[in-house]
């Protein structure tokens, strides 16, 4: 049975969850949807409803071991789902346990009033639903010209006219030069298969077969294809290209299209005389599900991040948000040792003043991220925040991949934060020695300065990924130097 209020509104939560005053702060995530009825990917909320829990299971962090069993009284208690592997983030520094629980015989509203006094405890919580972004398609006013010769840098042959998010000439109506400088960045780096990072898509999952993405996807080099063992020891059987957590088993097709548009942003394979390119060239995709159709839960989520972790992925690009605030994925994130990169949301509100979650986690490793248009306005559908979201990036009517080797536009800081996730692979690439926050230090001061974005996001930048670059060089010759 599934609870039906909304995601973060009018709901009791931590109050030290802002963003530093500095022009760089800690951050946040998600995406939501337009005024005008548009391709917008995010999950839909309303800010007068209770955030939609599971009803029947809690998450629990508990000061020590976790109990096999929790009897309240008789005939009411709760069994342990699953155990987390989550390092310790208790400020006493002990090394407790967070838990899945399922209850027995009371409810979730009870079972936290239970057990809020519980000194063995340190925090209790709903297992929060998350949905699947709602699709809305944005009308173009514009007209469509042919892309001009390139006359600045490196161009593949599968840079299409409608991604303008990449190179911006007019072509679609929009201000030229409003893009993310990437052919200029692509004279420095198109991404690496073998030298770049590992990129992990948590979303819907990906068609992993999609003629754009094939080639892009990891693949484990420690696990047997579809031998049922878990040849590599990390706990999943069979992972051999990510994992669906939605489903708990090793397939993570996409059976939406939200996570394979998202994937086909980030990497793409570019100059392959097909269909589009992505930030990257070449990249190493990692798809991680926990939604499906109907959407997924905080607890995995959890699992989605914990994973991610494992598997050593240096960005994890995060086109989702909803729930109210968890600890618990806070935890997670906060373990997490590279860049979080997050969606805004879609609901045209200001973050500072009712968080989206998990983009308004403040934490060091994550990056918040608006969305705007091809005349670098803000996004009419974009979450905003001057303390709360730290940087936008194209976001309306983006053209990507979606499930089965087709292509389809889409509108949302879901599509935006991907940009962000690829120009990070692209530093980390160019500049592996370089720390997940020189990298966030990169990006955020490498953008562009627009005047519409001054009082919408910390920095008052738009993405410029040939400028982020530039830095990252002076970043590393510095280390270099020290080195020396």
């Amino acid at each position: 049975m599934l609870i039906q209020p909304s995601f973060y509104a009018n709901q009791n939560m931590p109050t030290n969850t802002g963003a530093t005053s500095s022009n760089i702060r800690h951050s946040q995530i998600q995406e939501q949807q337009e005024q005008p009825q548009q391709s917008s990917d995010s999950i839909s909320l309303s800010s007068s409803k209770e955030p939609e829990y599971v009803e029947g299971e809690l998450l629990v962090k508990f000061k020590g071991a976790a109990p096999k069993k929790m009897q309240f009284k008789s005939g009411v208690g709760a069994e342990i789902i699953k155990k987390f592997d989550i390092p310790s983030t208790s400020r006493d520094g002990k090394d407790g346990e967070l838990c899945h629980l399922k209850l027995t015989g009371v409810s979730v509203k009870d079972a936290l009033s239970i057990v809020q006094n519980n000194s063995n405890i340190e925090y209790a919580e709903p297992n929060y639903i998350i949905r699947v972004p709602e699709d809305q398609m944005v009308r173009d006013s514009g007209a469509t010209a042919e892309l001009p010769e390139n006359t600045k840098g490196t161009v593949p042959n599968d840079l299409k006219n409608e991604l303008w998010g990449l190179k911006n000439e007019g072509q679609t109506g929009g201000t030229p030069g409003v893009d993310i400088n990437a052919e200029m960045a692509w004279n420095i780096t198109t991404g690496s298969k073998t030298a770049g990072p590992l990129i992990a898509v948590i979303d819907t999952g990906v068609d992993i077969n999609h003629q754009d993405l094939i080639n892009n996807i990891y693949t484990n080099p420690g696990e047997i294809p579809n031998n049922g063992i878990d040849d590599d020891g990390n706990g999943y059987i069979d992972d051999v290209h990510g994992y669906n957590f939605n489903g708990h088993n090793a397939d993570p097709m996409d059976n939406h299209s939200h996570g394979t548009h998202c994937a086909g942003t980030i990497g793409a394979e570019g100059n392959n005389g097909i269909g589009i390119t992505g930030v990257n060239w070449d990249a190493q995709i990692l798809p991680i599900k926990f939604m499906d159709r109907s959407g997924g839960s905080t607890a995995d989520a959890i699992e989605a991040v914990i994973y991610a972790t494992k598997m050593g992925a240096k960005v994890c690009s995060n086109s989702w948000g909803g729930g109210g605030y968890s600890q618990a994925l806070h935890d997670a994130i906060a373990a997490y040792p590279g860049l979080f990169i997050a969606a805004a949301g879609n609901e045209h509100a200001n973050n500072d003043i009712g968080p989206h979650y998990p983009s308004n986690y403040d934490l060091p490793n994550v990056i918040s991220v608006a969305s705007t248009d091809k005349n670098d306005n803000l996004s009419t559908f974009s979450n905003y925040g001057k303390e709360t979201v730290d940087i936008a990036a194209p976001g309306t009517q983006i053209y990507s991949t979606i499930p089965y080797n087709q292509y389809q536009m889409k509108s949302g800081t879901s599509m935006a934060t991907p940009h962000v996730s690829g120009v990070a692979a692209l530093i980390m690439t160019k500049y592996p020695e370089l720390s997940a926050a020189e990298v966030k230090e990169c990006i955020l001061k490498g953008g562009d300065d627009v005047e519409a974005l001054k009082d919408k996001v910390v920095t008052g930048k738009r993405l410029n990924a040939y400028n982020s670059l530039q830095l990252a060089e002076e970043m590393a010759q510095k280390h270099r130097v020290q080195n020396n």
